[in-house]
């Protein structure tokens, strides 16, 4: 991607490394190798984020906790921080050195995290509700942006930095949309092919917010040479990969069956389970109710009709075929 800057004005925050204009023309491009490099982040990350989030409405307890962070970790860490981050790096402006602050590229990356968790953790609470998903949305989508230019105000330029306003509403906008299609898609896709293909979407909607945020950015050389300080940031990409997709790596593997609390599942036996009736897991169910004060009371809904609050006779969210554990086998009669 290549644009020209073009703008007047002037101003400069404290520490010389954000915020300007352009008097003369000003070009700036994004190295392709880089651009590369972060839409594959944002894609594996994008995949471990959904097979996590998969885990959370049919995990309970420390277990959902796991599962929600690992799916906060993987969306807000791997396939948006991350991919802001080495998107970041490949950009180039002609004649100008770009350095990091690394406090402040901290900070974006813990925004980054934070606000995922909290929009997956209120989704994760009623996941059919409109009204949740928005309001889980627009936070997200706030957090992503504000994580996004934080991570540009911890870029160090021998020069300052402007913003065209009009981009970056549509920049934000387009960070809302993402929070929204994520949540959305992070409840309701089950089968593998599908999550493929939603990894996709997400991937191209998160790279298609960064993209747009960076073109706002307007960068002006400043009066003179100053020397720049901070992380050098070719150094910091092979870092930041190698970690990222290593925890990915982990997240996935772990989600897909590799590691679990009770370890490996039985596909054979699963798949015998949804071979059986749906009446004889009724039966199961109502078999293991309880009698107090010698009144029986009803079981609980069949996890088959339970949503993932609890309530009675609503389908919960379907649980992925690779990732189901094996059911107990039905009581056997005595003599």
């Amino acid at each position: 991607m290549r644009h020209v800057l073009n703008v007047s004005g002037s101003g400069r925050f404290k520490g010389g490394h954000v915020i300007v204009a352009h008097a003369v023309h000003q070009h700036a491009s994004q190295d392709l190798l880089f651009v590369v490099v972060s839409v594959g982040l944002a894609a594996v990350g994008s995949f471990a984020a959904l097979v996590s989030a998969i885990r959370i409405p049919i995990s309970q307890g420390a277990a959902q906790v796991r599962w929600t962070l690992a799916a906060a970790l993987s969306l807000g860490g791997g396939a948006i921080w991350s991919m802001h981050f080495i998107g970041m790096i490949g950009y180039r402006v002609d004649g100008l050195d770009l350095r990091y602050g690394l406090p402040i590229t901290g900070v974006s990356l813990l925004i980054a995290v934070a606000v995922s968790a909290l929009g997956l953790t209120l989704v994760a609470r009623r996941p059919r509700s409109t009204g949740w998903l928005a309001l889980s949305g627009v936070i997200s989508g706030l957090g992503i942006a504000a994580m996004h230019y934080t991570g540009m105000a911890a870029m160090h330029v021998g020069g300052t930095v402007t913003y065209r306003r009009g981009i970056v509403v549509l920049s934000v906008l387009i960070a809302v949309a993402v929070a929204l299609v994520a949540l959305w898609i992070a409840f309701r896709v089950r089968t593998g092919r599908h999550v493929v293909a939603a990894s996709l979407v997400m991937a191209t909607a998160i790279c298609g917010m960064h993209y747009t945020a960076m073109a706002a950015t307007q960068v002006q050389a400043g009066p003179g040479y100053e020397e720049v300080r901070g992380a050098d940031p070719i150094s910091l990409a092979p870092i930041v990969c190698v970690i990222a997709f290593s925890v990915l790596a982990v997240v996935i593997f772990a989600a897909m069956g590799g590691v679990t609390e009770s370890g490996a599942f039985s596909m054979a036996r699963e798949g015998s389970r949804h071979r059986r009736p749906a009446s004889a897991r009724v039966t199961v169910g109502r078999a293991a109710g309880e009698v107090r004060g010698g009144v029986s009371e009803p079981p609980p809904a069949p996890a088959a009709f339970a949503s993932p609050r609890g309530d009675q006779y609503r389908p919960a969210p379907p649980v992925p075929v690779w990732s189901r554990p094996a059911a107990p086998e039905p009581p056997t009669r005595s003599g």
